[in-house]
């Protein structure tokens, strides 16, 4: 893989990463936003419910105390009108409901606190039919003003605790699951000091809960009582601990995923340029000797009786099929490092391709093999560097010759077909696997089963043609079943030749 495309690899993964983690980030963010609107929605509850219970508790003490407050107001207004003290305690009993409907309104849990105002003002009509209905309702307002005035007598402080706020207060707590440590004070509004308050309550500005005790006082303003969480945020965070350990935990693995697997394409990539300086340098190596040993065999072809020459003959051609693998080898190491070039000149395909078959008939004829060549009519121009064009049909050749088990029969065909030409080699051979088929261009890959590993190679050659014909811009493909041997078809660009310049760009 070349630097390059390392770079953009890494690159990519670390977008993908950081979008992932933001991605985590904000959702974890909006599950604390809304657990946080259910903590306020609940808090907002209990406190309604805490007022309803109290102002229970003080009917139930107004109860225990209407005879005297009958008498009074039968001694002092005898003629009031009973329906005009019915629709005024009515609209007293409503006050409460009203006032939490008004703070709805401005609050963002608007949803959730009307949701639960219409339970309790079912839950509050069917206490009043229990308890205060028309015919059990105190009969005048100024009822109402003498029981006010009658609890007002009491300190602040004695008024709560005969209402039991305190307990009522931690129940609710309770009933609505609110698990996490709660500080309260109720404050007197003359004199704005606490009647009563927690051990660690502290009073900040502003006080995020807070609530009238006795919202339908007259007479004066009503006490408020003030709660408080100071481990809220710890207690939300709580709530979704195995989803923050989780997503961290995950988190941290791709992160250490990530660095491990860059780290070894960086040390994979270095080992590769140091095996490819390897093989570089030991190819240029070999290629001195290899010479020394053809010019050595050429000179005492010459000196030496007839029975010796089949010696040197041999030797002549191991040498040969040697440097041919050493040019092999160095050329698919100049692809590697993008040093690869190509030396391009107008030629006839056909006759190109007749003139390097002509060079191998000989090998096909050894092995009592068939070469039937089907050429055009016309002349078709490409533009191609010979020497590698050539080493393209050769190891076509090559391989048709060496994967074939019986008498070789190779079928070399080119036609012209619009703006490209394609040649084809087709043989008789052992054929390929369609999985086989997908890696045969690979470098290094030789197929792992039947007798390939017999037929000596590196598995560069059509590794090395696929790469000559790309850059020519052209294309290779092959069909191969197993046993009915294979079809290799490239295809070129077609040089128009009669004098024009539509030549493609092959640098």
């Amino acid at each position: 893989m070349r630097k390059k495309n390392i770079k953009f690899l890494i690159g990519l993964v670390s977008f993908a990463l950081i979008g992932i983690i933001t991605v985590q980030l904000l959702w974890i963010n909006n599950t604390i936003s809304e657990n946080e609107r259910q903590f306020h929605a609940r808090v907002y509850a209990m406190l309604q419910r805490v007022v309803q219970k109290t102002e229970r508790n003080e009917v139930a003490l107004m109860y225990r105390i209407r005879p005297r407050i009958n008498r009074q107001f039968t001694q002092s207004s005898p003629g009031l009108s009973a329906a005009f003290i019915d629709s005024v305690f009515r609209n007293f009993n409503s006050r409460s409901i009203d006032e939490l409907r008004r703070f709805s309104k401005n609050s963002p849990f608007s949803k959730e606190i009307d949701q639960f105002i219409n339970q309790l003002d079912q839950m509050q009509q069917g206490f009043e039919g229990k308890i205060t209905n028309k015919n059990e309702r105190l009969q005048s307002v100024h009822q109402w003003l003498t029981f006010e005035a009658e609890v007002k007598r009491l300190p602040l402080k004695k008024r709560l605790q005969l209402s039991r706020i305190e307990d009522i207060l931690m129940q609710e707590k309770a009933n609505f699951n609110i698990n996490t440590p709660m500080e309260y004070a109720v404050f007197d509004p003359n004199q704005q000091t606490a009647a009563i308050q927690s051990k660690g309550f502290q009073k900040n500005d502003p006080m995020p809960y807070s609530a009238d005790i006795f919202p339908n006082d007259v007479i004066s303003a009503s006490p408020r009582l003030y709660v408080d969480f100071p481990e809220k945020n710890k207690f939300l965070l709580h709530s979704i601990q195995w989803l923050l350990l989780l997503s961290l935990l995950f988190t941290l693995i791709i992160l250490v995923s990530f660095y491990l697997t860059v780290k070894t394409i960086l040390q994979q990539k270095k080992i590769s340029e140091v095996k490819n300086d390897f093989i570089n340098n030991m190819t240029h190596e070999l290629k001195t000797p290899i010479a020394t040993i053809s010019l050595a065999t050429d000179a005492m072809a010459h000196n030496i009786n007839e029975s010796a020459k089949g010696f040197t003959g041999i030797i002549k051609q191991e040498s040969e099929r040697m440097h041919k693998h050493v040019e092999q080898i160095l050329q698919m190491a100049r692809i590697d490092r993008d040093e690869f070039k190509i030396n391009t000149e107008e030629i006839d395909i056909g006759e190109f391709v007749k003139d390097v078959c002509e060079n191998q008939i000989i090998r096909v004829n050894e092995k009592n093999g068939s070469l039937q060549l089907n050429l055009p009519e016309n002349t078709i121009y490409v533009e191609a560097d010979p020497d590698h064009f050539a080493n393209v049909v050769y190891n076509l050749l090559d391989n048709a010759l060496k994967y074939t088990k019986n008498e070789p029969y190779i079928e070399i065909t080119i036609k012209e077909a619009g703006d490209n030409v394609y040649f084809t080699v087709k043989d008789n051979g052992i054929g390929m696997s369609r999985e086989i088929s997908k890696h045969v261009f690979d470098k290094f890959y030789r197929a792992g089963s039947g007798n390939v590993h017999n037929i000596k190679g590196f598995g560069l050659g059509l590794s090395y043609v696929k790469a000559v014909i790309t850059r020519h811009r052209g294309d290779i493909s092959v069909k191969s079943e197993p046993g009915k041997g294979s079809t290799f078809t490239i295809k070129l660009p077609v040089l128009k030749h009669f004098g024009t310049n539509l030549k493609p760009n092959l640098e």
